[in-house]
């Protein structure tokens, strides 16, 4: 993987944020020296960076934008590719390792893969889960059931629902593409992601924006309204709108209150 002859089409200032891409380093290279997972962080970031202080939106940005993103995905692969034979510490090594089943946390597999620093103990059989986040996992340390993980299972359908729709999103910002099945849904999550720098590779953080969005009770009428608030509506001219009473708006919104700004439009 040899990045330079495309970068030499680049303005020089597009090498700080490909890492080696500076000083004629490999990808490859790069990669042997911190590792994959480090490298899918640090891409990343600097992804979020170039966005922020150089992406002009013209056809030259959305290819480099692109481009890292392919890289930035297949390092992801790469660490996330099990091998035919491995131990990591006394476990399987070729047990899945991924994200929770529930949000964008890394299973406890994972966790415990990517922090030399946990030791094995008692409770293995519930933290070194491959399915579920030390949060959602069934059961507590303690034995009692675990609250958090009853809530996600009963709504893992709208968690599904959620994320294809920012995953959607996400892959093409220019026009609303949530596919939810209503213009006005769909403009909610379009308007929802333009404020943001999230990219399609950044899946765990896609994922924790769908949990979020569950765990607020974030309803397509809640959607609804605050898309024609941020239109500029007031709440009896989003009743007539949605043909509902105005009361069920003013409730609706304050139930909301305590949602973080970015779901609400704010951000």
């Amino acid at each position: 993987m040899h990045q330079r002859p495309y970068m030499t089409t680049l303005p020089a200032r597009y090498s700080s944020f490909v890492p080696g891409a500076g000083t004629g380093t490999d990808f490859s290279e790069i990669i042997r020296l911190v590792g994959l997972d480090a490298m899918v962080r640090l891409q990343r970031e600097l992804l979020r960076r170039f966005i922020k202080t150089v992406d002009q939106h013209d056809s030259r940005d959305r290819c480099f934008i692109a481009t890292i993103e392919s890289l930035a995905d297949l390092a992801c692969s790469c660490a996330c590719k099990r091998p035919k034979k491995a131990t990591m510490r006394g476990l399987n090594g070729t047990r899945s390792r991924s994200f929770c089943r529930f949000c964008g946390k890394p299973a406890g597999l994972k966790s415990f893969a990517d922090d030399v620093s946990q030791v094995r103990g008692n409770d293995d059989n519930l933290r070194l889960s491959t399915k579920y986040c030390t949060d959602h996992q069934p059961q507590l340390p303690s034995g009692a059931s675990n609250l958090a993980y009853r809530r996600a299972k009963r709504s893992v359908a709208q968690f599904d629902m959620e994320l294809g729709r920012l995953n959607r999103q996400c892959a093409n910002r220019g026009t609303p593409q949530a596919a939810s099945g209503d213009p006005l849904v769909d403009r909610y999550f379009h308007q929802y992601l333009l404020s943001q720098t999230v990219q399609p590779a950044d899946k765990g953080e896609l994922r924790n924006q769908a949990r979020l969005m569950v765990d607020s009770k974030l309803s397509d009428r809640k959607k609804q309204m605050l898309i024609l608030q941020w239109d500029g509506l007031n709440q009896s001219e989003i009743a007539q709108k949605l043909s509902i009473k105005r009361q069920a708006v003013s409730k609706a919104l304050k139930s909301l209150v305590a949602c973080p700004k970015l779901l609400l439009l704010e951000g």
